[in-house]
């Protein structure tokens, strides 16, 4: 509903689908199987999502995007520090700050639209 959510969102697709579409061919190259499938805990994120509308969305999505970001900054800490696959970990490494400008983002605009 909120024009600044559906703005993060197209950016959300855009950079991500990018940052997928490189982790393919790194993965490809190195004949590493991909998920096909989202996990279960995306999964559930989509289901309750969902069952929201209007604003009740924009806020559990901006929500799940600070959470979700969170946790992917951690996870690519890791890699980016502890991996053991020098491609993987220069990917990490390389995706960290758009990851961080969507968590800043994320949280701006979950402040903005939770007054």
């Amino acid at each position: 509903m909120d024009p600044k959510v559906k703005s993060l969102a197209s950016m959300m697709v855009m950079d991500h689908s990018k940052a997928n579409e490189e982790l393919k061919s790194t993965a490809a190259a190195k004949n590493i199987t991909l998920p096909a499938t989202v996990g279960d805990d995306h999964q559930d994120h989509i289901t309750r999502l969902s069952q929201k509308t209007g604003k009740d969305f924009d806020k559990e999505y901006m929500d799940m995007m600070v959470d979700g970001h969170k946790k992917a900054i951690d996870l690519f800490e890791k890699e980016a520090s502890d991996g053991k696959d020098a491609d993987l970990k220069t990917w990490a490494t390389n995706m960290l700050p758009s990851l961080r400008q969507h968590l800043d983002s994320a949280k701006a605009i979950r402040d903005m639209i939770k007054k």
